[in-house]
């Protein structure tokens, strides 16, 4: 199922779909246990900083696990093999924390691990024992799942001049309809179909390659 996922800016409208999403936003609710936050797994090819970023655009964080009633209603119903979550190593060695500095009160690692030193810093499901590894930094996972506080849902009406655009697994861009002002405070608007591939992945930065000027 496609997932809508809007954001306006300034100067840009643009509504992404998001069609390596495996569902809408699930809720773990508290009546079954859980602690009312929602969850979504994205299928993508994306090193953690990638990962890290998305989910940060998206308005939540790499998902943090705080019990092993989480890891499996997580890896159950959002997750899969070799996705990426929210806890890493990387500032001090040894010392594990979650994208959100919440307490690491729990873990669930595989016999053996972790077992990286300073090379594997970060944290992946791993087998279907709901078991996880530690991962390099350049390791490119199966994808990643986000934690957000709500449904995503906003009292603002998305603009009826929205066009849903598009993010390809390779990271290309296409944005059907950007308002776009050439000068600033200018009022004029022009209207461009765009084009964008990846420019720096690490800090995922598009660069135009083609565009349109809508009449």
């Amino acid at each position: 199922m496609k997932k809508l996922l809007t954001s306006c800016m300034t100067g840009i409208v643009l509504s992404l779909t998001a069609s390596n999403a495996l569902a809408e936003r699930l809720q773990w609710k508290v009546e079954d246990g859980g602690n009312g936050h929602y969850y979504e797994g994205f299928d993508a090819n994306v090193i953690w900083s990638q990962a890290n970023k998305l989910a940060k655009a998206l308005g939540g964080h790499l998902v943090t696990i705080t019990s092993d009633a989480e890891n499996r209603w997580v890896f159950d119903n959002v997750g899969k093999l070799y996705y990426l979550l929210g806890g890493t190593d990387a500032l001090e060695e040894g010392k594990w924390t979650w994208v959100t500095n919440e307490e690491w009160v729990y873990d669930r690692w595989d016999n053996g691990q972790p077992n990286g030193g300073g090379n594997q810093n970060f944290l992946t499901y791993y087998n279907t024992t709901y078991a996880w590894h530690d991962v390099q930094g350049s390791y490119n996972a199966k994808g990643f799942i986000v934690e957000y506080q709500n449904d995503g849902s906003s009292t603002q009406s998305t603009p009826q001049t929205c066009q849903p655009a598009t993010l390809s697994h390779d990271l290309k861009l296409h944005i059907p309809l950007l308002h776009y002002s050439p000068l600033p405070n200018d009022k004029a608007v022009m209207l461009l179909s765009i084009d964008m591939k990846i420019k720096d992945s690490n800090q995922l930065l598009f660069k135009v390659v083609d565009y349109k000027l809508i009449k």
